[in-house]
């Protein structure tokens, strides 16, 4: 097997596996997408499950000290 037949099976293997990659990953993707839970099955009105919001500690005041 010469050089230059050698060196563009690597390249066509390479785009190859390159290709399937992007296609395996779009796919896990919108699998992904899918799974995620709509707006109303997290309940729009209530408190999110992420995140604990934090009221900031007498805001105007810290401003007026500086």
């Amino acid at each position: 097997m010469s050089l230059d037949s050698l060196l563009s099976t690597i390249i066509l293997v390479s785009f190859l596996v390159t290709i399937l990659m992007a296609v395996g990953s779009y796919l896990a993707y919108k699998l992904r997408e899918r799974r995620r839970p709509s707006a109303e099955a997290l309940g729009a009105g209530e408190e999110s499950i992420f995140f604990e919001r934090i009221p900031p500690d007498d805001a105007p005041s810290a401003v007026a000290d500086r």
